[in-house]
């Protein structure tokens, strides 16, 4: 798992160096960042001191940690550009963890990690001093232009999550099907025959989204089960109302979720209208994200580490 104290200075770095804190400004203090994280002051310490090792801010005593510069010196570490939709937030996956505990095993390169959104808004300048990009495409259709525009300008790219077809970037992405394949032939060697695998509509059109639903089919066609699609978008009312009218209606006894949010949703909207889980129904969810293991019951979910 990664340091607490790295989050707090990846977060502060970022921010330093897009600008949305400025040279001159104070950064929280020692006791300030240890309650805001829930950390020990020691913890926080240690973050202001890599940023301070950067060169990055000055800490003086009585007045506090100042930030004095928002670039990267030339005899610095080489950069790399970790862009994520939900950065610095564990809940849709520990992504950056992974990627420090390789960069750790080398003092040649740091990662900074931002948003897709400020990614966007980057000068070409600060991108290109950049030893390279490992890029979480948030949706195709937004992303396109800017995975265009840095392989025109020849810039070392990574993707993760999604893939261009024909466009020669490096791409990391999970074997989706197999996981939609898993998770429903778990369901069926536990004695269900009526799942249904529940989505969004819209997020169909994604391609990880459809490889799930499509893996879910072909284990349903396996053991000649007839599938069943429910579209809910459980932010809506009536959507839930569908969901547990469907549940109850056509009795399904199992659920694959296109994700642990959804699962996790559903999970508890069912219970509230009285459906026991997982006496009366049993979900699966995706990505084994960390609120899988603090909801009740335990949510069942296909960790994506293990398929890549």
């Amino acid at each position: 798992m990664e340091p607490k104290y790295k989050l707090i200075y990846q977060t502060l770095k970022n921010d330093i160096l897009t600008e949305k804190i400025a040279i001159g400004d104070k950064l929280p203090s020692e006791n300030q960042l240890a309650q805001d994280y829930k950390v020990s002051r020691i913890t926080s310490k240690r973050a202001l001191t890599e940023l301070e090792n950067d060169g990055l801010v000055t800490r003086k005593a009585g007045i506090g940690t100042i930030v004095k510069k928002n670039n990267i010196e030339k005899n610095a570490k080489s950069e790399i550009i970790f862009v994520i939709p939900f950065a610095n937030n564990n809940e849709f996956g520990d992504y950056t963890s992974g990627l420090l505990q390789k960069l750790d095993d080398t003092s040649d390169f740091q990662l900074t990690t931002i948003n897709n959104k400020i990614f966007r808004n980057l000068p070409m300048s600060r991108i290109k001093a950049a030893k390279g990009i490992i890029y979480y495409v948030e949706s195709l259709h937004l992303e396109l232009p800017v995975i265009t525009k840095l392989y025109l300008n020849d810039i070392p790219i990574v993707l993760l999550d999604k893939s261009f077809e024909d466009l020669p970037i490096s791409s990391v992405t999970s074997d989706n099907f197999s996981g939609g394949y898993l998770a429903t032939n778990e369901l069926i060697k536990n004695g269900h025959h009526n799942i249904t695998f529940l989505t969004n509509e819209a997020n169909l059109n994604e391609a990880s989204v459809r490889s799930r639903y499509f893996g879910y089919l072909s284990a349903l066609k396996k053991h000649q089960i007839t599938p069943e699609i429910l579209h809910a978008d459980l932010d809506q009312n009536e959507a839930i109302e569908y969901l547990v009218h469907n549940v109850e209606d056509k009795k399904i006894t199992g659920i694959v979720a296109e994700n642990d949010v959804v699962a996790i949703r559903a999970m508890n909207e069912l219970r509230n209208h009285n459906i026991q889980i997982p006496q009366q129904l049993s979900l699966v969810g995706f990505d084994n994200i960390q609120a899988s293991k603090l909801s009740y019951p335990a949510l069942s979910t296909i960790d994506q580490t293990s398929l890549l």
